[in-house]
């Protein structure tokens, strides 16, 4: 069953205006991003998985890491766990390496895999608006029409200005979440980095984002900067 929210086409930029000063979301400790608005920083890291006769098995990091002898901290990637189990390698770890008997999916990218789309959603129900790259096209279960667009600058990423439908009958984007997402009151900011398997929610209320980090569905890093 897709995600109950979905997303469609928003033909104004208005909304997107507040986050033009802050591009790219930055992870860890010692990123800056949104800090001068929210000094706490909620990290859902995606799961890799293994297919057990065909069907897939979520991973965490913390099992992957484990497996490999790893040291886990706040703030690492997910490529900094698998390079431990290929110590040898040059430059940085392939970030779609696989590891035999450990996992053979690499977790997802760029947005919050479908199975936790909805558990997240749950927790985060005020969201209305959001940003989409502009280059995700054939990734989006439905496009995304009649909406407005916004850009980082010439060097920049390119975004289409989304907003919100809980009407399981309208089209609309469901199976890949934005890059960038938000309530209409600004309390808080989602983000999943266009090749980061990792999503990021930064807010002022640490207590809402603690009732996330308990959720035993999902695997989470919960830090203040």
């Amino acid at each position: 069953m897709p995600p109950r929210l979905g997303w469609i086409g928003d033909s104004l930029p208005d909304s997107a205006t507040w986050l033009a000063p802050y591009p790219y979301p930055d992870a860890g400790p010692t990123g800056h991003w949104l800090a001068d608005r929210y000094p706490h920083v909620l990290r859902i890291l995606h799961p890799a998985y293994i297919h057990d006769d065909g069907e897939p098995r979520a991973v965490t990091w913390s099992q992957v890491a484990t497996a490999v002898g790893a040291e886990m901290i706040v703030g690492t990637q997910f490529s900094e766990i698998v390079g431990a189990w290929f110590p040898n390698s040059v430059g940085r770890p392939d970030p779609c390496a696989t590891i035999e008997g450990i996992f053979d999916t690499e977790p997802e990218m760029g947005s919050l895999p479908p199975e936790l789309i909805d558990v997240v959603y749950d927790h985060f129900d005020d969201v209305q608006s959001g940003l989409f790259w502009d280059g995700w096209g054939k990734f989006l279960d439905e496009p995304i029409r009649g909406c407005a667009r916004v850009s980082e600058g010439l060097q920049g990423w390119n975004y289409q200005v989304v907003t919100t439908t809980r009407s399981p009958a309208q089209r609309a984007t469901r199976t890949r979440t934005p890059n960038f997402w938000w309530p209409a009151d600004q309390t808080w900011c989602g983000a999943t980095g266009i090749d980061e398997m990792d999503t990021l929610v930064v807010s002022a209320d640490l207590a809402r984002l603690k009732s996330v980090h308990a959720n035993p569905g999902l695997e989470t890093q919960l830090y203040s900067r």
